[in-house]
């Protein structure tokens, strides 16, 4: 037989019946591949013990927070009683609300002490009506005695502080039929409101007149210009009345030398019949 040449021309002819062998490309891939898939589960781990960290993180805070949250509201309750916070500017007068046959009084907590009135919802119900229905709306709690007039009157319930401001209106109430006395509390005016004018500026009368037609003596002159709410009922209430009168500036009447706050009005509510109070009598002078 003769000897068949390959073409020395033909490229290709070279790899005529060879194998290419691909098997270490492709055990390079496959070892990429558990790499990478080595790497994902173990970013997924690092990321499962990060969001583990941050629940025990977040679960340690929140039981730390919780008991400090109630007792925060707690000793805000405490310190508010529990109420609702002061509103002091209203649209209008209060519609009147006062009870039948129910008796009203005040106590007044003070930063010098306590004083309770006797509230003549009898003589004035509009009168008392607009004092309660403030009250109740916490409005003078906080607020001072702004006044102190010498052997006068004490003198609060300004939410200004200076003698010019009051709840956003005015409205009319009852006048004392037989006149003031130590111990009458009654409603503070401007000179120019017409008699009965009421806000929230109230005053107690805290002792007779120093002298014939001063003090109590000139506020008895008719006709009566300052709604009546009625009259602290003790002697004790007196004092503490009394005790701020003494606190007056040098010149006898303005801003006391001390500030006197009224920390909280509590209105109480009664139907038993009562007998009228005998209003205590100034003590005398030293």
């Amino acid at each position: 037989m003769g000897t068949v040449q390959r073409s020395s021309g033909d490229p290709s002819a070279n790899w005529r019946g060879r194998l290419v062998d691909f098997r270490p490309v492709a055990k390079q891939a496959k070892r990429e591949r558990q790499r990478l898939n080595r790497e994902a589960r173990r970013q997924a781990e690092l990321a499962a013990a990060r969001r583990r960290k941050q629940m025990r993180t977040g679960r340690n805070i929140a039981i730390l927070a919780v008991p400090l949250i109630v007792v925060f509201v707690i000793l805000q309750m405490r310190s508010s009683g529990g109420e609702s916070e002061p509103t002091r500017k209203f649209s209008k007068p209060p519609a009147l609300a006062l009870k039948p046959n129910t008796v009203y009084s005040a106590t007044l907590g003070t930063s010098e002490g306590k004083m309770t009135i006797a509230l003549d919802s009898t003589a004035a119900p509009n009168s008392v009506n607009n004092f309660v229905f403030l009250a109740r709306k916490h409005f003078y709690d906080g607020l001072t005695f702004h006044r102190v007039a010498k052997d006068f009157v004490v003198q609060g319930g300004d939410p200004k502080g200076d003698g010019s401001g009051g709840p956003g209106y005015k409205t009319q109430v009852e006048t004392p039929p037989t006149g003031y006395q130590t111990g009458s509390v009654a409603w503070a005016k401007g000179q120019q409101d017409p008699p009965g004018t009421a806000g929230s500026q109230f005053f107690i009368v805290t002792s007779a007149a120093p002298a014939p037609g001063q003090g109590l003596d000139a506020l008895n002159q008719q006709p009566y210009q300052y709604g009546i709410i009625g009259a602290v009922t003790d002697a004790q209430s007196l004092e503490v009345a009394q005790k701020i009168g003494a606190l007056a500036p040098p010149n006898g009447d303005g801003k006391p030398t001390k500030k006197v706050t009224i920390k909280k009005v509590t209105i109480t509510e009664s139907t038993e019949p009562t007998l009228p109070a005998e209003t205590p009598s100034a003590p005398p002078a030293s």
